[in-house]
């Protein structure tokens, strides 16, 4: 799932040139785009939480619930690890974690103060059909410590930056009649091997379809700001206070 970038863009710019108010470059509008989908992301488990404790019994298209945890899951991965040292490291994507399997047994998450009364008699002592782990800088430890493989977590991955590509017309172009301003590229920007300083290729949104709205809302709030047109900050700002009373 995600959201088309160049969607979002060509409305933000047609909001904010409206009467030559202003303009924000693509480099800009990429730095405001990943501050929009970074809030919205991280937004949703407060919203889990408050969700989940209130009691109205709701139908299922309008759980908001069920909503937010079909905007969550798009987020779920799961990865087997590797050890470095005593540490299972995680994923370089990863933001939280879910299940933590040893050969698909469900491991037991210990706090580190238990950890040491566990460890200290024969009879508490963790074995490979029962493990536990802590929690530690970069991964996970496993005890049995003699767990070295068959390590696999289900965890909810943080979402790569989006990326407005484009490229500059050429002087035939220009000459021809083509505006001289930056043409968006489609090319499919690739977070794991390309360069975000690069300008071209693009990389939408990693958000559920239904954010569109709320990630041009919030990229106009930022934008406002930027171009120094308090109408437009305060108007996205209203826009946002509706769209959350929506969603309560």
């Amino acid at each position: 799932m995600a959201v088309n970038i160049n969607n979002v863009y060509q409305t933000v710019l047609v909001i904010i040139n409206k009467d030559n108010r202003g303009y924000i470059t693509p480099e800009e509008f990429n730095r405001l785009a990943a501050l929009a989908q970074n809030e919205i992301f991280e937004s949703y488990f407060n919203k889990q939480v408050a969700y989940e404790s209130q009691i109205e019994i709701k139908t299922d298209f309008s759980d908001p619930v069920l909503t937010n945890s079909e905007k969550i899951n798009v987020f779920y991965a799961n990865a087997t690890l590797s050890q470095s040292g005593t540490t299972f490291t995680f994923p370089t994507d990863f933001y939280k974690l879910g299940v933590v399997n040893v050969d698909d047994v469900v491991a037991d998450l210990v706090s580190h103060e238990d950890l040491k009364f566990i460890t200290l008699s024969p009879l508490t002592y963790p074995v490979k059909t029962q493990p536990v782990y802590a929690l530690v800088e970069g991964g996970i430890r496993l005890y049995p410590s003699s767990i070295t493989s068959g390590v696999t977590i289900d965890y909810l991955k943080k979402p790569f930056n989006p990326k407005w590509g484009y490229a500059m017309p050429t002087a035939s172009q220009i000459a021809s009649g083509v505006p001289n301003e930056p043409i968006y590229d489609s090319t499919v920007f690739n977070p794991a091997t390309d360069d975000y300083n690069a300008i071209a290729k693009s990389y939408d949104f990693r958000l559920h379809p239904s954010e569109e709205n709320n990630l041009i809302i919030k990229i106009l709030s930022y934008a406002g700001v930027v171009i120094k047109q308090a109408d437009i900050a305060g108007f996205a700002q209203g826009k946002d206070q509706q769209l959350q009373a929506t969603e309560q």
